[in-house]
């Protein structure tokens, strides 16, 4: 299977590819393509709306950083069940 991109980020049987950090990730609406918010990305990361918007001096936070600390955080759900499947091998 090719790695390379085809501008879709999809291949032809709907398998999406890896997001990395070179790859501007969107939504497809109607015929047009925007970008997730903040907001969007941290309700897939499993943190709670509002999370990264630590308002520095009382003015509401960039998105520039909030996308920087949500993609080096790690999945809260994923992160969950790893440390439960953890728990379970050292009971056993």
């Amino acid at each position: 299977m090719s790695k390379a991109q085809n501008g879709c980020g999809w291949n032809a049987d709907g398998t999406a590819y890896t997001v990395d950090t070179h790859a501007t990730q969107g939504v497809a609406t109607a015929m047009q393509v925007r970008r997730l918010t903040p907001v969007e990305c941290e309700r897939l990361q499993g943190f709670p709306d509002g999370y990264t918007d630590i308002r520095p001096r009382n003015k509401d936070t960039p998105d520039g950083p909030r996308y920087k600390a949500l993609g080096n955080s790690m999945a809260v759900p994923v992160m969950r069940w790893i440390g439960e499947r953890i728990a379970k091998v050292d009971q056993a």
